[in-house]
């Protein structure tokens, strides 16, 4: 099923495979230890042995894989529940502020597209592409691609980036939003994992979230 799930061209393959592989390692290591136990029961039917501490490593591995369970699933959760409340303000915000705006650009294009991905927020879908947004805009994915590009300086993935980092900073500079975890609103900002996010972060601010969040709170 997760296999099937991966290989759903819907979704973003590095998003899925970031938010599956934790599930994966999960099933691999419930293997083994099955494999285990079946191996120790097979030897000691076969050699009519009665020692209890052939199953001693095994009870070990059981214990360090119930613990894991527990802590990966703590982490997942109260990460899921610090988005939902996240998503929750943001949309409230969304509703009630205006967009900001942005100095005029040469190219009426360049706005049209700039300004359609800032007024639907289409920077915090993680799985936009130049294909998604080309449908939307009716043109090219050709013709997009050079537009940011020829406009911007940047490929499309950078200038997509360079917006949900806009989006990061103004929520790290913004009081109501401290007690969120910076991982939260790195993937509500549109990132598919905390690397990318943190990769895309310091290129565009030399810092990284947590030097960033630090210096703008000491202001």
């Amino acid at each position: 099923m997760i296999l099937k799930h991966e290989k759903d061209k819907s979704f973003n393959i590095l998003w899925v495979k970031s938010e599956t592989n934790w599930l994966k390692k999960l099933v691999y290591t419930g293997l083994i230890v099955c494999l285990c136990w079946t191996i120790a029961l097979v030897i000691i039917v076969i050699f009519n042995l009665n020692k209890s501490y052939i199953f001693y490593p095994l009870w070990i591995g059981i214990s360090i894989l119930i613990y894991w369970i527990g802590y990966v699933g703590i982490n997942k959760s109260q990460q899921l529940k610090s988005r939902i409340e996240l998503r929750k303000k943001r949309v409230l915000e969304f509703k009630q502020k205006e967009l900001k705006t942005h100095k005029s650009n040469n190219s009426k294009s360049f706005n049209k597209l700039r300004n359609h991905i800032k007024t639907n927020k289409s920077f915090l879908n993680p799985n936009l592409s130049l294909e998604i947004l080309s449908k939307e805009l009716n043109i090219s994915e050709g013709y997009l691609s050079q537009l940011i590009n020829k406009n911007s300086d940047l490929s499309f993935n950078d200038y997509i980036n360079f917006m949900r980092i806009d989006e990061v900073k103004n929520m790290l500079n913004n009081q109501d939003y401290k007690n969120y975890t910076i991982v939260a609103i790195g993937l509500e900002a549109g990132f598919n994992s905390k690397s990318s996010f943190y990769s895309a972060f310091k290129k565009f601010t030399g810092k990284t979230p947590v030097e960033y969040k630090k210096s703008v709170r000491n202001l």
